[in-house]
């Protein structure tokens, strides 16, 4: 379980940020496409701590990195269950991905939504293939 504040809203990372992490996983089902979570390294650390019950600074590249995965995996499952309740996702394993030259939102049908964390910058991204809901006519009412 992980415990997080997000304190504000926030602009998200350039891209190929240096400072950060990003997972990215795929996932298929109705609609299909690409989930990606971006992590500024100190807040990383402080989330991988908090869920290990460590101490951020004795904590390696690899637990951070993982329990980033985790986090990532997790986001990306309850936002698929609240888009498509009814529809049903294969996610692909969380992998970090290095050198995305591409801003956070810029693919179609993508949404990004970032927040300060009090460590950093946490950026949540997701890209649907297809449309997740069926468009509907106005009502003249």
């Amino acid at each position: 379980m992980f415990f997080l504040e997000a304190l504000a809203d926030a602009e998200p990372p350039a891209p190929g940020s240096a400072d950060g992490l990003t997972v990215q996983l795929r996932f298929d089902g109705d609609p299909p496409g690409l989930f990606r979570l971006g992590l500024a390294r100190a807040a990383a650390n402080a989330i991988a701590a908090d869920f290990l019950g460590e101490d951020a600074e004795t904590l390696t590249a690899k637990q951070s990195q993982d329990v980033a995965r985790e986090l990532a995996n997790m986001i990306c499952g309850a936002v698929l269950s609240r888009i498509e309740s009814r529809g049903s996702f294969r996610l692909s394993p969380p992998e970090i991905v290095t050198g995305l030259e591409l801003p956070w939102g810029a693919a179609a049908q993508a949404n990004a939504y970032s927040v300060e964390t009090g460590n950093g910058t946490l950026t949540a991204a997701i890209s649907m293939e297809t449309q997740a809901c069926q468009a509907t006519e106005k009502s003249a009412f």
